[in-house]
């Protein structure tokens, strides 16, 4: 049984490297799509993600799930936390800079936190957290809102898709509960393998790749990296990490991926954030803490068992 120790200055290292690889994800992004589509962007992610991970999973000798039930959930899995999420940020970022991009999928754990109030029974919704998802929602409200205002309906649309890719990843997380058996590299592994499947022929079908011009090489850099880093090395990160130092402390890098999103665009693409931007950022970020705060029982707590 692996033993939980007290964060250590490599610890905080490896969250922050996690944080700033995650957030250069939309960075790659945005470059990617000067030359390739959409759905191409996504298929060439996965490919290579899942050969780096599937290359771990074989290295280290992890036992591969073959029972069909399992490998049916894991295909569901595969459309909601990777095929699908990864072609709807592509999309919307064909009309937002990357910066927008990682403030909205932040957004990801609130919905998780209303999905396991309605769908499970042992992680209900407090006082705390109803503060913390309200003060999500007005974040995000304000960052669409803004676009709104000034009539950029197209960036309105590319935001929706990108909180549609935030919730693909809520419910995701809610299905995986039941796949709780197997491990969890072989669970990305095989995840990312599968959705290789299907996503491949939709992008030869939707986006004809062969009739667009080579890419540049700074493109097929963005889309080696976007594959190799954020989408496969990251996770294996992100697994040791919650085995030395635990998954309450993992999950900080929610607070990190956002800031990162914003500074990489800033730094590489000059995407300097509008204000509407950092006002929504404030208020996500404020809503994430608000609702890990450590629980108290509070009168109204909502968390209290029903009849």
């Amino acid at each position: 049984m692996n033993v939980i120790r007290p964060p250590q200055p490599v610890d905080y290292a490896q969250l922050f490297l996690l944080g700033a690889v995650w957030g250069s994800a939309f960075l790659c992004i945005d470059i990617a799509l000067t030359s390739l589509a959409p759905m191409t962007v996504a298929a060439t992610r996965i490919v290579i993600g899942g050969a780096v991970l599937m290359a771990v999973v074989l290295a280290m000798r992890i036992p591969i799930p073959t029972d069909p039930r399992t490998l049916g959930l894991l295909t569901v899995i595969s459309v909601l936390n990777t095929a699908l999420p990864f072609f709807l940020i592509s999309w919307g970022q064909q009309f937002i800079d990357a910066g927008r991009a990682a403030i909205l999928m932040s957004f990801g754990p609130f919905v998780a936190l209303t999905l396991g109030h309605v769908l499970t029974a042992d992680d209900r919704m407090t006082a705390q957290k109803l503060v913390g998802v309200a003060l999500g929602f007005v974040g995000v409200a304000t960052l669409i809102g803004w676009d709104v205002v000034l009539g950029q309906t197209s960036g309105a649309v590319g935001q929706l898709a990108v909180i549609g890719a935030a919730s693909c990843y809520a419910l995701a997380g809610a299905l995986s509960r039941h796949v709780g058996h197997v491990p969890p590299l072989a669970n990305a592994g095989v995840v990312l393998a599968l959705a290789s499947v299907y996503t491949v022929p939709l992008a030869l079908v939707m986006d004809r790749p062969w009739t667009v011009p080579l890419p540049a090489a700074e493109v097929l850099i963005a889309v080696g990296f976007l594959g190799v880093m954020p989408t496969a090395l990251c996770y294996v990160l992100r697994f040791q990490l919650i085995r030395a130092a635990g998954a309450t402390f993992m999950s900080q890098v929610s607070y990190l991926v956002p800031v990162f999103g914003v500074l990489w665009g800033w730094v590489f693409l000059a995407q300097v954030p509008a204000v509407g931007a950092f006002v929504a950022l404030a208020l996500i970020l404020a809503g994430i803490a608000v609702s890990r705060f450590p629980r108290r029982r509070l009168p109204f707590d909502l968390a209290s068992p029903r009849p």
